[in-house]
């Protein structure tokens, strides 16, 4: 009798590994929100990406959303309970689905690991990112241009849209379309669309190693001791 198991047997062992990581994933895009870092070189993307690969069920969506709106109530205090960083924020919609696009892009790394692939999804999704956002910013504005300075306050057609775009690249946060960080934070602000794809691709390829280092070790064999006896 044959006893032993096929991959797709071993698969559902395997599942508790993946969300592991993607929690301790999740805990430390929580922390880099809070504390500073190189401009917008955090891992709420990464952590994303992570979950799309590698958590097969649909909570891979929960994971940045969880991500987002502990670490906004944080930044929210810490700030001195600026509007910005209110869940009740206009903004808050289209920032936290632009991250489950995120996990939308992190499905087409499910059976993929290489340095190219996770490079790719990792500028994919930065890019969708900057342009999702930006362009929310620009469509939405009406709605709350009481809470806008006039100097980001941009005309409704393609020139204002453009001027949109143009402001935003020296001044791009991955995590926040219309304010800076409320901490000092390390980097120079024209560099921000580069941190943010360096560090999609940075921390999405040390979770996908741990992943793979952890599957590893608990798909290798027990080391059973061998008893011997005396002639």
């Amino acid at each position: 009798m044959n006893t032993q198991k096929t991959p797709a047997d071993q698969e559902p062992a395997y599942r508790p590994l993946a969300l592991g990581v993607a929690i301790a994933a999740g805990v430390l895009a929580v922390l880099l929100r809070i504390v500073p870092h190189p401009t917008n070189f955090s891992s709420v993307g990464a952590c994303s990406l992570f979950g799309g690969a590698r958590v097969k069920a649909w909570y891979a969506y929960l994971l940045p959303l969880g991500v987002m709106v502990v670490s906004d109530l944080c930044l929210w205090v810490l700030s001195g309970f600026d509007f910005n960083y209110s869940l009740g924020h206009p903004s808050r919609v289209f920032v936290y689905a632009s991250f489950m696009i995120y996990v939308w892009v992190g499905r087409w790394l499910s059976d993929k690991s290489s340095i190219g692939a996770v490079c790719l999804a990792g500028t994919l999704g930065g890019l969708q990112f900057f342009f999702v956002t930006n362009f929310c910013e620009w469509l939405f504005q009406p709605m709350y241009y009481d809470l806008i300075q006039d100097q980001f306050r941009y005309s409704r057609d393609l020139g204002g849209l453009a001027t949109c775009f143009g402001a935003a690249l020296p001044f791009y946060q991955g995590e926040t379309a219309f304010s800076a960080h409320p901490f000092a934070v390390l980097g120079d602000f024209r560099l921000t669309i580069v941190w943010t794809i360096l560090g999609d691709i940075v921390f999405t390829t040390g979770y996908l190693a741990l992943h793979a280092k952890l599957l590893q070790r608990a798909a290798s064999p027990e080391k059973i001791p061998v008893q011997t006896t005396n002639a």
